[in-house]
């Protein structure tokens, strides 16, 4: 049981001493190890590793992109279980947060060893990293293992063979009915999944019509994956899943958190907002959180987890028989243009120096309102 929705994932904010103490004291319920692992290209972190499209876009609250080819945890997996994860449990558990040992084999012998070091120190939980973006083809690992269903099945059914420790599978949400997979994970056994992770993307220089920076591909995300991590929860809360499930890429706010719990999510990982606004963020998301339930006055976290996905309408049933359309306060309009050259029925013009809505042309898409960087365009029922 977790104290409170909100578990930081695994990544570079949960690696290190000086990060896994600043995990414990930011009041997350719960923060997942950098994915230990015994291939060792895997464990090499190259140099540069990260880019981000759109850096103004963080502190104005929009959408970026976070691009890095961020590898598994560094340390041998017998070093960091029994020497740093065994003492960061101990003071973990003086915080009541939980510590969920995040593992990735490639074969059985690896899990099983995976497994039995997560298991015999002090790890809580474990993650099955059957997502991560940065591996080979061919290679039965991350991604590659994690599109195949009957795979993700098996491995489930190891893991939870050799351990008495709640088993989490995170699904990939590339390429594959994540449905499907999450099912045949708790098939196998999991105990909880995640949905879902980060994409696998690529940024090109035109100029010298190479990869930038490192080189290849890398994984790729940002707050902009919300709303798809949203449909998938809805998916999940529609398939009765037999299992929880815990929300996954895309988090950039508290109500993105609350969104997800509204979508069928028990809880949320969180993992490029403590990136690029530090581990504090999470005091203050919480905060926001209990006030926002305070306020619709529910007192835990099942009172109102799933109660949006019973209000999705489904595509044959959205309305389209009500009028409606724009006009353009002058007041407000800074006559930039870009409603009359993006309006696709031609239905804005410029009349005596002010922009103007022809309503026998509108068609009440509300295309100019959403475009309208001016708050400038007001789209009511006729």
């Amino acid at each position: 049981i977790l104290k409170n929705p909100i578990i930081i994932a695994s990544g570079t904010p949960t690696y290190g001493p000086a990060n896994v103490k600043k995990c414990i004291r930011s009041d997350a319920a719960a923060f997942v190890t950098k994915t230990l692992c015994y291939t060792e290209w895997l464990r090499q972190q190259p140099r540069p590793r990260w880019h981000v499209e759109y850096p103004e876009a963080i502190e104005e609250g929009g959408y970026f992109s976070l691009y890095s080819t961020e590898r598994l945890n560094p340390s041998p997996p017998e070093e960091y279980a029994r020497k740093k994860m065994k003492e960061y449990a101990r003071e973990a558990h003086d915080f009541d947060v939980k510590v969920i040992a995040s593992i990735a084999g490639t074969d059985g012998e690896t899990w099983a060893k995976l497994t039995d070091l997560a298991t015999e120190n002090g790890a809580d939980m474990i993650e099955l990293n059957l997502q991560c973006p940065h591996v080979e083809k061919g290679q039965p690992t991350g991604m590659v293992a994690g599109r195949n269903s009957e795979l993700c099945h098996s491995i489930l059914q190891q893991v939870k063979g050799r351990t008495s420790l709640p088993v989490i599978g995170k699904v990939l949400g590339e390429g594959v009915d994540p449905i499907k997979i999450a099912t045949r994970m708790i098939d196998g056994g999991a105990d909880a999944v995640v949905l879902t992770g980060r994409y696998q993307g690529l940024y090109l220089d035109i100029e010298t019509e190479k990869p930038i920076l490192w080189g290849g591909m890398g994984g790729y995300g940002g707050f902009w994956q919300a709303s798809i991590t949203r449909k998938w929860l809805v998916r999940a809360s529609e398939a009765d899943l037999k299992a929880p499930v815990i929300g996954g890429a895309g988090i950039g706010s508290y109500e993105d958190v609350i969104s997800y719990i509204l979508c069928g999510a028990c809880s949320v990982q969180v993992c490029t907002a403590v990136i690029v606004y530090g581990h504090k963020i999470i005091k203050r998301w919480l905060r926001q959180v209990s006030g926002w339930m305070d306020a619709k006055g529910y007192s835990s976290i099942a009172d109102f987890s799933g109660r949006a996905a019973k209000n999705i309408i489904p595509p044959s049933q959205i309305p389209g028989d009500t009028p409606y359309a724009s006009r353009i306060d002058p007041g407000a309009c800074q006559k930039c243009l870009r409603c009359m050259e993006a309006c696709p029925y031609e239905a804005i013009s410029v009349a005596d120096k002010k922009l103007v809505v022809n309503l026998e042309k509108c068609d009440g898409c509300r295309l100019c309102a959403a475009l309208c960087p001016h708050g400038a365009v007001e789209f009511f029922e006729r």
